[in-house]
């Protein structure tokens, strides 16, 4: 499971420096003139060409390689075309005029790929302002081994701040990651990966966008952003937003940030994450999480049908995990997981972990998973869970309580105003004895652990339609609140509540909520 990920061997990937890495070494380079567009056409290009027009376009990856670009240029590779090759453009952009590689015409994506071959089809080393847009790639092969393939790589060795770069519009598919500790953590690597690999934190990205891609059959994991370096003031990568993905059919992790200072991950869809075991190797895979960093935000997003295979002990569709310093996981839609919706790891030095405004439908397993001992600070409010009959769904349990030798159960956390709509026949298992549970409604099957609430409500809330929620964090208006339910206004109020609930209605500060993820006026 994920949690043992503590004791993983980082040593070794901090000893590593660059990633082997196909190249076009020895080729004399070529200096592009700045604010050109170079144009690259697979059919009817000619690499004697100028490459500065649509009819004088370079043909080949290897004349766009052996040139060193400006700020400025354009890299612009013609629709519907084909190449097996790695692009490895040379040069730096400046923050004003970034170099852009696009597409130009009609028709499909442009196609860059390897054929399984260790790297990345598109890849930039210690390079700054860049925009990779609207390419097709793919890295595939037969068997995973212990080789790391990815899609698009940006990686920063000896770098010092990277930063400036855009991944947008993309479709990244069989890309075949390995699940093997081979010198590097597997992790680090897939579909999308900016990652650094060296020994210092002063190597760290800034800045680092990607947004509208579409990555498919890929892994090890499917977008990832990896500063392995980051505990000191002023290491942790900064200005990280991962936005507006959609990651589909990937083995493992479906979106993962580790080592960020205020990273945002937002509005992405991850479906079928997980789908991959192996014998032998570390097989832990949740949808969407955040490690190792400070103040990051995971909102507006989608999980589902998570797998948890053989060896997998998380498969959720949301986790917080280890070294997570006042993370908050809000306005997020998890259903038909089968790990459950949350895994809140703490195992170290874990605090203020805050999961609200979300809606969870039919998760399986646990949904609220405490592992590695309880997070300082904790708080779970105002999120809606429903159960369907069938299900026997844990609503709260804890495991590996001793987190390594560093968990602890003695510490105190909040769970608040939430709805448990419970028709399944999961229980409850109450991890340490401080938690204080106020104002929550448990209503259907009440297990003997239910936990005791003063103020509990065990009365139907009266949703409009519940368990109706489909596809898209949209489909779930079926979790408002029909006039005369018991749940309107009858919540607790809750210091820094964000503001708004679920569905953009006012949460004030001082007049008292609704229970549940939705705030609005009666329907």
């Amino acid at each position: 499971m994920k949690r043992y990920l503590i004791f993983y061997c980082l040593a070794v990937l901090l000893s590593c420096s660059k990633i082997e890495q196909l190249d076009v070494a020895g080729t004399k380079q070529i200096k592009a003139e700045g604010t050109t567009t170079y144009y690259v056409d697979s059919d009817n290009g000619n690499d004697t060409n100028n490459g500065t027009s649509e009819s004088t376009a370079w043909k080949t990856i290897a004349k766009v390689n052996a040139t060193t670009f400006q700020p400025g240029n354009s890299i612009l590779l013609k629709s519907g075309g084909i190449w097996n090759a790695q692009l490895y453009p040379k040069g730096a952009g400046s923050a004003a005029s970034p170099i852009r590689i696009s597409s130009y015409g009609s028709g499909a994506k442009p196609k860059i790929f390897l054929s399984g071959t260790i790297g990345a089809p598109v890849y930039l080393f210690n390079q700054s302002n860049w925009i990779i847009e609207n390419l097709e790639v793919s890295n595939y092969s037969t068997t995973r081994g212990d080789v790391f393939r990815q899609g698009i790589f940006i990686q920063n060795t000896g770098g010092g701040v990277t930063s400036n770069i855009t991944i947008r519009n993309n479709y990244v598919h069989a890309v075949s990651g390995s699940f093997r500790y081979a010198g590097f953590d597997p992790h680090a690597f897939g579909g999308i990966a900016v990652v650094t690999t060296g020994t210092v934190g002063t190597d760290r990205f800034d800045k680092i966008t990607i947004e509208g891609n579409i990555v498919e059959d890929a892994g090890r994991t499917g977008i990832v952003v990896w500063d392995n370096v980051w505990e000191a003031s002023g290491h942790a990568s900064t200005n990280v937003k991962v936005q507006n993905n959609s990651v589909k059919d990937i083995d493992s992790d479906g979106i993962l940030v580790f080592g960020c200072e205020g990273a945002l991950i937002d509005h992405n869809v991850a479906n079928n994450c997980g789908r991959y075991r192996e014998d032998g190797q570390f097989n832990g895979a949740a949808a969407i999480w955040p490690t190792r960093g400070r103040n990051c935000i995971t909102q507006f997003n989608e999980a589902f049908n998570t797998q948890a295979l053989d060896g997998n002990g998380d498969g959720q569709g949301f986790d917080l995990d280890i070294d997570s310093y006042n993370f908050i996981m809000q306005y997020n839609y998890s259903h038909d997981n089968a790990g459950g919706f949350m895994l809140i790891l703490d195992a170290s030095n874990s605090v203020n972990s805050i999961v609200r405004y979300n809606i969870s439908q039919n998760d399986r397993r646990t949904i609220f998973n405490i592992a590695g001992g309880i997070t300082p600070g904790t708080s779970i409010y105002n999120n809606t869970i429903y159960i369907k009959s069938g299900l026997n769904t844990n609503i709260i349990d804890h495991d590996w309580d001793d987190g390594g030798g560093k968990g602890d159960l003695n510490q105190a956390y909040s769970f608040k105003n939430n709805i448990i709509y419970n028709l399944g026949s999961g229980s409850y298992n109450i991890p340490g004895v401080l938690g204080v549970f106020d104002h929550n409604t448990f209503y259907g099957n009440h297990p003997s652990a239910e936990p005791a609430d003063t103020n509990k409500l065990t009365t139907d809330p009266l949703f409009v339609s519940p368990g109706s929620g489909l596809n898209g964090i949209n489909t779930v208006n079926g979790y408002r609140l029909s006039m005369g339910s018991p749940a309107l206004s009858s919540g607790v109020l809750i210091p820094d509540n964000g503001g708004k609930d679920y569905y953009g209605n006012i949460v004030s500060s001082a007049t008292v909520p609704n229970r549940g993820a939705y705030n609005g006026t009666g329907l």
